[in-house]
């Protein structure tokens, strides 16, 4: 249009120039018109222009409305059964920009011989082995019928000990808390108490108490405590365990690229565990080791009789039902030694809900939902990675719900192209559970590590179960062969 305009004038004004005076009020006329005639089509030519603004203006409102992500509100169920009276297992999908794929099983724990059951992987502190393997295992050692199982603890590679709390059947497999992480604790009918745990040990005998330091490894010269999840025999280091080890740790490192943890192995790596070690049994070897049996079922918040069977130092054996408390002569200086035949007081007591008698814990980070609110808490317990918090990973979670009656393990699986689904975030983890009635909820260690079995049938995959992560500790939902009355 401006260029029309811009040629339009010449072309009148020599028009003009050619005709006889006489015509020139007629042609002064035409040039009143042909001025009002462009006047007007500039106006519309502003108007045109404003409109095609004000369209793609609303143009680039749509695209960004349809970039804009929508946030996980709901969940629909793919598939459901019933494991037995009380225990379902549903598969379900949510909406939103990014759907996710949850597997569920929930129980009621009201329900008797209902119960949660840690499995620790190849029953060793150290031991990791693949959910398949941890299934079929404990469903052939034992009378219980295990209906499903999920990963637990996060857990130190090439190592493998368990990253904070872990307690399975009153027994302590790791004592200290990491970091502000969360724990979740379940006493002897199974109820979950999920909250920021810690851990004090102290042995008793002959009228004085000593802290313990740590449990099933040595750290320092304090007091260490080991049991049968520590070895069959104390101390017990071998250089070749350690570096297969590492090289499994290597092999179970192709599952690092949806991880939810970074993994970096090396030969300096392997070469500083295998010295760590060393240094352990060295410093191990000359402590004072008191051998005992308990006189009652361990448990944590409650004193745990021992009778004391021996007294050595060096290389001692595990007792059956029992454990060993290893202590630097140092320490007997100043007070009366242990006898064997006498009775020593082991403790164990949590810094909340310290009246609670827990048989079993495990723990993850961050809190999910607290309170019936959906909203992770990483930063607050000390975990800032980007990757860990808002890449979509697979994901494992616990929770109850609000009467704390109902239970839920559940197992997000990864991207999934075909189906159309992806891995969660941190926050729509929490949103998961809290749509799933949870009114706590805490995340357990995920990416590689996540998986399901259900029925002795991992519930990610069709068919027999590719090659997965080994996880070194795994919660089950199980009904008990025999329900035993335990001492409140």
């Amino acid at each position: 249009m401006l260029l029309c305009f811009a040629i339009g004038i010449p072309e009148v004004d020599a028009a003009v120039q050619r005709k006889p005076k006489k015509k020139a009020a007629t042609a002064q006329r035409a040039q009143r018109t042909t001025s009002k005639g462009q006047g007007r089509t500039s106006k519309k030519a502003g108007a045109s222009t404003r409109s095609k603004r004000a369209a793609a203006s609303k143009s680039r409102g749509r695209a960004r409305s349809r970039g804009r992500e929508v946030p996980i509100s709901s969940l629909s169920s793919i598939r459901e059964r019933d494991l037995a009276p009380g225990v379902r297992y549903t598969m379900y999908r949510s909406n939103g920009s990014r759907p996710v794929v949850a597997h569920v099983v929930s129980m009621d724990r009201t329900l008797p011989g209902t119960a949660v059951r840690l499995i620790k992987g190849e029953d060793h502190g150290a031991g990791l082995e693949r959910l398949g393997e941890l299934y079929r295992r404990y469903e052939s050692g034992t009378d219980n019928k295990l209906f499903a199982l999920v990963n637990g603890n996060f857990w130190r590679a090439v190592r493998n000990t368990m990253i904070g709390p872990c307690v399975i059947d009153g027994e302590v497999v790791e004592m200290n808390r990491y970091k502000k992480w969360t724990s979740g604790f379940l006493d002897v009918r199974s109820q979950l108490t999920i909250d920021t745990f810690a851990i004090t040990g102290s042995v008793a005998f002959a009228g004085r108490s000593y802290a313990v330091s740590t449990v099933n490894r040595r750290e320092d010269d304090g007091v260490v405590v080991y049991n049968s999840y520590g070895g069959d025999r104390i101390p017990h280091v071998n250089a070749k365990e350690i570096e297969k080890a590492f090289y499994e740790a290597v092999k179970d490192s192709v599952f690092a690229e949806r991880d939810s943890t970074e993994l970096e192995l090396t030969k300096e790596v392997l070469r500083g565990e295998v010295a760590r070690a060393q240094r352990e049994a060295s410093t191990e070897y000359p402590m004072v080791k008191i051998r005992v049996r308990y006189l009652r079922l361990p448990s944590i918040n409650t004193q745990i009789p021992c009778a004391i069977l021996g007294i050595d130092s060096g290389t001692v054996a595990m007792p059956l039902r029992g454990a060993v408390i290893s202590m630097p002569r140092s320490m007997f200086l100043s007070g009366a030694a242990p006898r064997i035949g006498d009775t020593l007081m082991l403790t164990y007591k949590t810094n909340v809900h310290s009246n609670v008698r827990f048989m079993n814990a495990v723990s993850g980070t961050p809190r999910l939902v607290r309170d019936g609110t959906a909203k992770h808490e990483a930063q607050l317990e000390g975990s800032t990675g980007k990757r860990f918090i808002s890449h979509n990973l697979a994901r494992t979670a616990l929770g109850t719900d609000r009467s704390g009656n109902r239970i839920m393990i559940v197992a997000i699986q990864a991207d999934d192209p075909g189906r159309g689904t992806s891995g969660a975030t941190l926050q729509q983890t929490a949103k998961v559970m809290a749509l799933l009635g949870c009114y706590q909820a805490m995340n357990l260690d995920g990416g590689g590590s996540t998986g399901m079995v259900v029925e002795n049938d991992h519930v990610f995959f069709d068919g027999e179960d590719p090659l997965t992560r080994r996880v070194g500790l795994g919660i089950g939902v199980v009904q008990l062969s025999k329900i035993l009355r335990t001492p409140r």
